[in-house]
């Protein structure tokens, strides 16, 4: 007696890629967010819209000017920070902190920039070192240690979704250098605290500043893969991509041009079986999906999460389903394999 995989179909479910009200919401104030900050102004980033507890005022580092950052100190606690990508820390000698934040997001000695400035400390000057930091010329010797500003440097690569990571994202994608000033809002009935709920709102109403959430950004990220491969099957071209979501690792086959396909077959396997079945099956084209750790065996033991990622706006799964310009999927779980003679 053999083992051999003969799947058979035993639930199936359309599931539309199209974007939701929340995901069309989130598009608006990332592109409201990027409009401002490409035009010189300033945004308010806050943790969640749902129920903010924090915000965060930031603008672009190389349009940091005098108005800037004196508005920032006036409803601040006066503590800015630039967000960098590591690299650029490195490339400017900015040494971290002694015990500095999380290893994603590090805070570096505070700088001042070495030509321009007076104290240091003040608006104008602290523009002019915002400013510096983000200039392609500038060098380790064109800032001075401590200062007034202090660097974070951004793993870019990490998939961290942090405020210096979201603010150095908003500002990249408004088409200006990678180097974002930002600074915490502080409360307008205690300042002695920060501002949260209605006081982040209406901050932005009253001074006109788009509000933009870290999980709009989150489900709007391009979704970090671990393997993105091409290559040729019996079938046709084949697109295999690796990735974590929902703290399992999944691996996804496109086979064939999904391109606009809409209730494109996708079908949950067994991990052990995917090139099997990706070599046995005639439909084309059609997508396989396994979880290569963690639920593994039955693809119904992995079936609910895999229709919860597919369904949920900020999950890697659906994004990298939609990048590929899949419309609609209709899920499809087979039962175990069976033995045959």
């Amino acid at each position: 007696m053999t083992m051999m995989y003969e799947a058979e179909t035993l639930f199936a479910q359309t599931i539309s890629l199209a974007p939701s009200g929340p995901e069309r919401d989130a598009h608006r104030r990332v592109r409201a967010a990027t409009a401002a900050l490409a035009g010189g102004g300033a945004v308010l980033l806050c943790d969640d819209l749902g129920r903010p507890r924090r915000g965060e005022i930031v603008s672009a580092a190389e349009c940091a000017d005098e108005h800037t950052t004196a508005f920032m100190v006036r409803h601040t606690s006066g503590f800015l920070q630039v967000a960098l990508p590591a690299e650029r820390c490195t490339a400017l000698g900015l040494t971290a902190q002694c015990g500095a934040d999380s290893p994603a997001a590090q805070q570096r000695v505070s700088v001042d920039a070495a030509h321009g400035v007076g104290t240091g400390i003040s608006a104008a000057d602290r523009a002019t070192t915002a400013a510096a930091l983000a200039a392609t010329g500038s060098t380790i010797e064109s800032f001075t240690r401590p200062g007034h500003l202090v660097p974070v440097s951004v793993d870019t690569d990490s998939g961290g979704n942090g405020f210096a990571e979201a603010a150095l994202q908003l500002v990249t994608g408004s088409g200006h250098r990678p180097a974002a000033l930002f600074a915490t809002l502080i409360g307008t009935t205690d300042p002695a605290e920060l501002a949260a709920g209605s006081e982040l709102t209406d901050f932005a109403n009253s001074y006109n500043l788009p509000l933009v959430a870290l999980n709009d950004l989150t489900a709007l990220a391009e979704p970090g893969t671990v393997l993105d491969s091409e290559f040729e099957l019996p079938a046709g071209r084949a697109r295999m991509l690796v990735f974590d979501d929902a703290r399992v690792s999944w691996t996804c086959l496109l086979i064939g041009d999904v391109h606009g396909g809409a209730e494109v077959p996708l079908r949950a396997v067994p991990a052990e079986h995917l090139l099997l079945e990706a070599g046995a099956r005639s439909r084309f084209p059609h997508i396989l999906v396994a979880a290569t750790c963690g639920r593994t065996g039955d693809p119904r033991g992995h079936r609910n999460v895999l229709i919860d990622r597919i369904g949920t706006s900020s999950s890697a799964l659906r994004r990298i389903l939609r990048t590929a310009g899949v419309q609609s999927v209709r899920v499809e779980v087979d039962v175990l394999p069976r033995a045959t003679d």
